[in-house]
């Protein structure tokens, strides 16, 4: 629980009194290896922010082939924004790849939140562009960087991910073989 609030007392500063309506109205969950957190296809209902764990963000095409979007880990928010936001069926599902435990924060309190909490939209509203700017950089990477360089840029920004969850995701994710993977793997 302290983390969220850390998190959001580092963007702008909330009360003794606003952390204590955040704390009596989210709930704590585990989700299984393996379990859907938001579902393709629904409205999202819900943004957790992982406390322990790694989830995949993925959309897939006409085919049902599966494109890894990003990984969310610790102190980040497992959620699709903008069918969250704009109450939209969801064009991505997040799925989690080890055991994960999520402050979740259903769409009932984060609207009790948004009247109760004097900064709290705000406090969004600049976490939001921050995620979209680093999405943004992640997805230019993508296109233009080499295998390698992309794997070394994995490895800065999430340096436990590699012994947490399978190659194939790995692979999946940095758009390469995992015969590629393995090679460059081998050469560190």
């Amino acid at each position: 629980m302290n983390r969220l609030i850390t998190k959001l007392n580092s963007v702008l500063p909330i009360s003794l009194e606003e952390q204590n309506l955040i704390e009596n109205n989210i709930n704590l969950e585990t989700i299984n290896k393996g379990e859907i957190y938001s579902e393709r296809g629904k409205i999202c209902q819900k943004l957790g922010f992982v406390l322990d764990g790694v989830f995949k963000v993925v959309r897939t095409n006409s085919n049902d082939d599966e494109f890894i979007q990003y990984f969310t880990t610790e102190g980040h928010f497992a959620v699709d924004i903008d069918s969250f936001t704009n109450k939209t069926p969801s064009k991505e599902y997040i799925k989690a790849l080890t055991r994960c435990s999520v402050l979740t924060i259903t769409d009932n309190s984060f609207k009790l939140f948004e009247d109760k909490i004097v900064n709290f939209s705000k406090i969004i509203s600049l976490i939001k562009e921050q995620a979209l700017l680093e999405k943004y950089n992640l997805k230019s990477e993508m296109f233009v960087d080499d295998a390698l360089t992309k794997y070394n840029k994995l490895l800065q920004r999430h340096p436990s991910i590699i012994q947490r969850i399978p190659q194939n995701q790995i692979a999946s994710f940095l758009g390469i073989t995992q015969y590629t993977l393995s090679r460059i793997r081998a050469k560190k």
